[in-house]
């Protein structure tokens, strides 16, 4: 698996500057991950930070009523476990490996040091944090005040902005999610993301596959999510 020399717009490598990007991607170890794979688990004490590199990864969160929530999805670029180590706390969600994956293990104390030497890789940092949050808040208050037709689109628009693959029959999202999975990004129940889907791929705005989807019209995507 050859590790891109580019990476996508807004990941955490895509934001420094080259020479902070080669000092990041020299340190701590490299691994493998399977797909399926357990990278880091809730509730697990440890402060050490992982950098995708090519990777597609899930974050879940267990509910109290045994169901395991969907909060995020990383890749190549991307940093993961940065919550445990900014707070020293155990960690707050599971990060599982979608598909195979590579990436280096970076240990806290050689990513502070890191962080001392390039102040932009810092700000960066906070930069990441901050967005992730607010992606989180602008769910909830989609939760609350939008239909599950409108928040499946808005999620859907989102997925193909960050993580799709343009073609000449649409974007293409191989995330390898679930029905079930997706709709805990939606905030529904499984059974409501399928009917939602269906209901999107009848009217021709998405096509289905295994654990795959391709938005068709756009244009038709965003004036629902709008």
């Amino acid at each position: 698996m050859a590790i891109p020399s580019g990476w996508p717009a807004g990941t955490y490598l895509d934001t420094l500057s080259p020479a902070g990007r080669t000092a990041l991607l020299g340190l701590g170890a490299p691994r493998a991950f399977r797909r399926g794979e357990v990278m880091m688990r809730e509730s697990e004490d440890s402060e050490h930070v992982v950098l995708l590199l090519q990777a597609l990864v899930k974050v879940t969160q267990a509910l109290d009523n045994g169901r395991v929530a969907l909060l995020n999805i990383k890749v190549g670029g991307d940093l993961v476990g940065e919550m445990a180590f900014l707070s020293g706390e155990p960690r707050s969600a599971t990060v599982t490996a979608c598909v195979d994956t590579r990436a280096r293990v970076v240990p806290a104390q050689r990513f502070r040091d890191y962080l001392a030497e390039f102040p932009e890789a810092d700000r960066a940092l906070t930069r990441m944090i901050v967005n992730t949050l607010r992606w989180n808040q602008q769910r909830r208050v989609d939760f609350n005040g939008y239909s599950a037709s409108v928040r499946l689109a808005r999620v859907l628009d989102h997925l193909a902005d960050a993580y799709g693959n343009p073609g000449p029959g649409g974007v293409s999202l191989r995330l390898g999610l679930t029905q079930g999975e997706l709709g805990s990004l939606v905030g529904v129940e499984e059974d409501t993301a399928r009917r939602e889907l269906r209901a999107l791929r009848d009217r021709g705005v998405i096509s289905m596959g295994y654990r795959a989807i391709t938005v068709v019209d756009r244009a038709v995507l965003r004036g629902m999510a709008s």
